[in-house]
């Protein structure tokens, strides 16, 4: 089986295909500077919509073997086209329970798929995993990956092929869950060993295995074992076959502050940590944790590379990664050695990380426990998944760094099901005054806030920074590496942009009209060069599209954009109609204090995807309902009629006079639209 590189979630290969393949790096390097003012559309593929669902935000990089491309889209779809002329073969269709939409924190999207043997692997947003022919698209096994459905588990990520098993973790840390890592027969479908990322409720019963009993020495006896501590294993997961070790990358806790998930403190291990597991017995090797006390959502879930490198004079086989915290770390992947660990961003939540204990010096910065502060980076992290790459041409790693800061604030949030319980508050910080003493106040002693995007090429030999794009949109893609010297990225404004590795030069951006999330890949067939580029904008941000974003002002369907020397001109998506406010029928509208309350209720329940009457997103504006959905209000909130296109029954939650004072909410006359927000406020940025 020949395997394409520069590849997301794709199986273990032998020699160095394994390690390009986790540096999203392609050896092979027929498209240079020399000709990228050539490259051309070869074919698009933009069927990625099934059965009436809404769009949804595209997150897999493709994977091509022997002339065939697999590719993911939303809904956990799969798709096998031919790799030459874009032409469909089959479509594997899980069909995902569209309810679980609500059990997710950030989209019906998917990162990938795994393949090995002639034999495709997909998880599924509603937590099954199944075995797929690769030559026909039959499903041959399909598992149940979930141990508790009466919480908010799903899957977003791609699985990984481990030797003789298949690894894939979960998503759900923000809404009450507890995670774990489950190993399954690559054969057969059995479950070949879990390993529970955090210690569960010492109430249920003996911990599942010594790693557990190990991790709840780190953790308060009297923690909120009911929401489910968090550490969910919602992307990175990468497999060594050298050493036979699968690497998994694991979350924040829950909830984030340390003070209301464990008030009297401790590490909380397994919380952001990477954790070196045998690939063949479950047990643990080694772990590292970067963020011990979690308290701002700073995963270690996002993707690790494994290179074999010169560090210190001497020949090292190393793993490295560059979570939300801020700090790029090269570690020993034998070993669990630390190596090295330096900002690649704006840190302020630590000094430094001390190389001989392994542990960040932690500043008063960081504690928000008394009063809202901010600090850097925000939530969202330096870095977030969308891919980094690391070329074997140049030696650097090419991050796409987030340049945020983020106010911090304790809000107690009690559980309700499938809702966020993160018992915090955060917010982009406003500048529209800085001379606003609140503002002043919360600035102060900082580097001025952003909100921004760049691409840093970082050498991991010496822990600086090599060279910095420009700013782009905040939210943009993950990047991908040549053996030519090409560093190809994404951005959320819909442009593919070409740089020089060495230096940084941009050698060619091409507008495809489609904000990008996914990293690009390569690909050869018959003796030509191939780039793919999935694009689709979704995910954290799907409830309102910022200015300069493709999707504020084009029709935002998910397309797959490959390209190649001499190919055509991009045909760049449509202009995107805007509807007006809709006066509701008078029938629905309410008194003053129902839609008060209705306010109340709608902010709780709706807000985290349909904003407010300003928005401009993903999911239909409410303020716009024609007469025949207000019709059809109830049977939609209480009812679940538009569950299979992820808006799911709230009737667990919500009672019939709730249903009423919403929809009086959302009746009610509105005030014009209120100016372009800079920033939104998020609850979570996965």
């Amino acid at each position: 089986m020949a395997l394409t590189l520069a590849a997301c979630g794709g199986g273990a290969e032998t020699g160095s295909a394994w390690m390009r393949e986790t540096a999203y790096y392609y050896p092979a390097s027929q498209v240079d500077a020399s000709n990228v003012a050539d490259l051309g559309v070869a074919w698009e593929f933009n069927d990625f919509v099934v059965r009436g669902r809404t769009n949804r935000g595209v997150e897999a990089t493709p994977i091509v073997v022997d002339g065939v491309m697999y590719t993911t889209g939303p809904w956990s779809v799969v798709y096998a086209l031919d790799a030459k002329t874009g032409k469909q073969l089959w479509v594997y269709d899980p069909e995902v329970d569209g309810q679980f939409a609500r059990r997710t924190c950030c989209d019906a999207v998917n990162r990938g798929i795994a393949i090995d043997d002639g034999v495709v692997y997909v998880a599924s947003l509603d937590g099954y995993l199944a075995a797929v022919d690769a030559k026909t698209g039959k499903e041959l096994w399909k598992t149940d990956t979930i141990t508790d459905r009466s919480r908010s588990y799903a899957i977003t990520g791609a699985p990984r092929v481990a030797g003789r098993n298949v690894v894939i973790g979960n998503g759900g840390a923000e809404m009450g869950v507890r995670g774990y890592a489950s190993a399954f027969d690559k054969k057969t479908g059995k479950l070949a060993w879990r390993f529970f990322i955090v210690p569960g409720d010492p109430a249920a019963g003996p911990d599942e295995h010594p790693e557990v009993t190990e991790a709840r020495k780190t953790w308060d006896p009297k923690s909120r074992w009911d929401l489910g501590g968090g550490g969910t294993a919602w992307d990175s997961i990468v497999y060594d076959p050298d050493t036979n070790i699968v690497y998994v990358g694991t979350g924040n806790g829950s909830p984030h502050p340390i003070w209301l998930r464990s008030p009297a403190g401790g590490d909380n291990l397994y919380l952001s940590s990477i954790v070196a597991i045998d690939a063949d017995s479950g047990r643990k090797k080694w772990h590292y944790q970067t963020t011990p006390s979690d308290s701002w959502d700073y995963t270690a879930t996002q993707n690790m590379i494994l290179a074999d490198i010169e560090f210190g004079g001497k020949p090292r086989k190393v793993i490295m990664q560059a979570p939300k915290n801020g700090f790029f770390y090269v570690l020993d992947r034998v070993t669990g050695e630390l190596l090295s660990a330096e900002k690649y961003t704006t840190v302020t939540w630590a000094e430094r990380v001390d190389l001989k204990t392994g542990r960040p010096v932690i500043t008063a910065q960081s504690d928000f426990s008394k009063e809202t502060k901010l600090v850097w980076p925000s939530e969202a992290g330096g870095h977030n998944w969308p891919p980094m790459s690391y070329s074997e041409k140049t030696g650097l790693v090419y991050i796409p760094v987030l340049e945020a800061a983020m106010t911090f604030a304790v809000a107690e949030q009690p559980y309700r099901p499938y809702s966020v319980t993160q018992g915090v508050q955060t917010g982009l910080p406003a500048l529209g005054d800085l001379n606003d003493p609140a503002v002043a106040k919360l600035i102060a002693g900082q580097p001025k806030p952003k909100f921004e995007q760049v691409l840093k090429a970082f050498d991991p030999k010496t822990g600086k920074i090599v060279w910095t794009s420009k700013v782009m949109p905040f939210w943009s893609g993950g990047v991908m590496t040549t053996a030519s010297g090409l560093v190809i990225q994404g951005s959320a404004d819909g442009f593919l942009t070409i740089y020089d590795g060495k230096n940084g030069a941009v050698l060619r951006r091409i507008n495809i009209g489609t904000g990008i999330m996914a990293a690009p890949m390569a690909y050869e067939v018959d003796g030509e060069q191939y780039i793919a580029v999935p694009a689709g904008f979704g995910g954290s941000f799907n409830a309102y599209f910022l200015p300069g974003w493709a999707a504020k002002e084009r029709v935002n369907d998910p397309r797959l954009i490959v390209f190649k020397v001499g190919g055509s001109p991009v045909k760049l998506a449509a202009p995107r109609s805007n509807l007006p406010l809709l006066a509701a029928p008078a029938q629905y509208r309410g008194s003053a204090a129902e839609v008060a309350r209705g306010g109340a209720l709608y902010g709780e329940n709706c807000a985290r995807c349909h904003g407010d009457h300003t928005e401009s997103g993903g999911y239909p504006n409410l303020w716009k309902m024609p007469p025949e959905t207000h019709a059809a209000f109830d049977n939609i909130v209480l009812g679940g009629a538009f569950s299979y296109a992820g808006m799911a029954s709230f009737k667990d939650v919500l009672s019939p006079a709730d249903a009423r004072d919403i929809h009086a909410y959302l009746a009610a006359p509105v005030a014009p639209p209120a100016p372009e927000k800079p920033a939104p406020t998020r609850k979570s940025f996965h």
